[in-house]
């Protein structure tokens, strides 16, 4: 880890002015604040408020994360740690330059919007005023399911993680539990309920020809042909960057859905 106090304390002016437009090009334009070399940010729609510093105009640069989830989704996904973080946050990061750091800063705004429990509000808000009808219970379901997907394309980049494809009508919001299958609307929204899948994939994995395992590897039924497989790249795939609640639903379509024969 990097000692965020090798920074310097006085952030000089065009260096603020280019981490002040790295917040407020990613959605964080409230601020700034300025308190022990952090210059704080907040925004009006996703929770949580991140924190930039720098020790030039070069870098490298800074990012403090309050949100815990957000904050552990970055380790997870290998971003360069560094110590200490600003007061009251969760962690921080370290970027080489400009370019990298933008990316991060947009990295933690996508995650606080996709992470519990902001897909499962914007639900209730978008459904209080229907009934129980069977019209609006179709409808429900569709806000639902549309929420579900911004959520997934948020999470995943809007990329699908095995092949790279970012053609939105080729990307599909994959459900690792089903929709019908959830046992409350906060296992349903839940983007780590989900994998965003190019739609060979997603048809694969619905139909339990393929799952995956712990180490976010795809593992074949023996129901998959060999060109399904070949079609599918499935020898060269990358292994998914999972969390524990994944792993968790994952376990369960291994069990529930996974064609053993």
């Amino acid at each position: 880890m990097t000692d965020v106090n090798q920074r310097l304390w006085i952030i000089p002016i065009v260096t603020e002015s280019n981490l002040r437009d790295a917040a407020f090009d990613q959605g964080y334009r409230i601020g700034p604040e300025q308190a022990a070399g952090w210059i704080f940010f907040r925004s009006a729609s996703a929770p949580g408020e991140i924190a930039l510093a720098a020790v030039s105009e070069a870098g490298p640069f800074f990012l403090s994360v309050q949100h815990a989830g957000a904050a552990r989704e970055m380790i997870g996904r290998g971003f360069d740690q560094a110590i200490p973080c600003a007061k009251g946050h969760s962690a921080a990061f370290l970027f080489t330059d400009l370019e990298q750091l933008y990316a991060g800063v947009s990295q933690v705004y996508r995650l606080s919007m996709s992470l519990p429990t902001l897909p499962l509000e914007r639900f209730h808000e978008e459904t209080s005023e229907l009934g129980e009808t069977e019209a609006e219970a179709v409808t429900r379901i569709r806000i639902g399911q549309n929420i579900f997907r911004d959520a997934l394309m948020d999470y995943w980049n809007g990329a699908c993680p095995l092949t790279g494809i970012i053609d939105r009508e080729l990307l599909r919001a994959s459900h690792i539990i089903p929709w019908a299958e959830c046992s409350s609307d906060a296992l349903r929204l839940d983007v780590h309920n989900g994998i965003l899948l190019s739609s060979l994939w997603d048809a694969a994995f619905d139909a339990g020809l393929i799952s995956f395992g712990d180490d976010g590897k795809p593992i074949a039924s023996p129901a998959l042909s060999d060109i399904a497989a070949e079609e599918l790249s499935l020898s060269t795939a990358p292994p998914l960057s999972l969390t524990p609640a994944h792993r968790e639903n994952l376990a369960w379509h291994r069990l529930r859905r996974w064609r053993a024969d």
